[in-house]
């Protein structure tokens, strides 16, 4: 199913969106955590998901380095329960919603001058896909803000439209400013959530 998906791009935008600016204006009194704490890069994170629906960054760490701490397995189905980030914002449920049965690691990102995600790929395993990524551009997403690298091409972003990302493929950003934030949500990859997200495609 997810190659299906594929068939209709790598980078597809999706008649899902919001009004950024009231979105920032319902978030602003919540404390955001760094995210990947373990790394020295100016990324910052709000949780949408967590593990128990508190705001404690726990989500915002490497999964990878999470699990390896505490001897538990963490990934992206590791953090579903809303928090009250999401029950605040009347423009994130309406970004949310229409996926919340498959709805996994969800969170805004933050990236200060010089914040960045190195080129990297985000299949992690040999099971097939089980996550699918959507983002969605609330502030400050294009150049020359930020720049989002896929492969060879450099991606523009209608801000507060939702879209479909194939993460299997390399990818890199960097920011050249305070205030760039986005939203990223991790789906369950199913028949159901795919299928969903083809009825919200913009062009079909």
């Amino acid at each position: 199913m997810y190659n299906n998906l594929l068939s209709y791009g790598d980078f597809i935008q999706l008649n899902n969106s919001c009004n950024s600016k009231e979105l920032l204006e319902e978030i602003k009194d919540f404390t955001w955590f760094k995210y990947n704490p373990r790394k020295n890069i100016e990324r910052y994170g709000l949780s949408i998901t967590s593990e128990d629906g508190k705001l404690t960054g726990k989500d915002l760490d490497s999964l990878y380095e999470l699990s390896k701490d505490t001897g538990k397995i963490y990934d992206e189905d590791s953090f579903t329960t809303l928090t009250d980030v999401y029950r605040k914002s009347k423009q994130i449920q309406k970004l949310v919603d229409p996926f919340k049965p498959w709805l996994c690691r969800t969170h805004l990102l933050n990236f200060k001058k010089g914040g960045y995600f190195p080129p990297h790929i985000d299949n992690r395993g040999f099971h097939g896909k089980q996550f699918i990524r959507l983002l969605v551009p609330i502030r400050k997403c294009n150049p020359s803000f930020l720049y989002f690298m896929y492969e060879d091409k450099l991606l523009n972003f209608n801000r507060g439209y939702t879209y479909f990302l194939n993460t299997n493929k390399k990818h890199a950003i960097f920011s050249f400013s305070d205030d760039s934030t986005m939203l990223v949500m991790n789906l369950e990859c199913c028949k159901e959530s795919i299928e969903q997200i083809q009825r919200y495609m913009l062009w079909r």
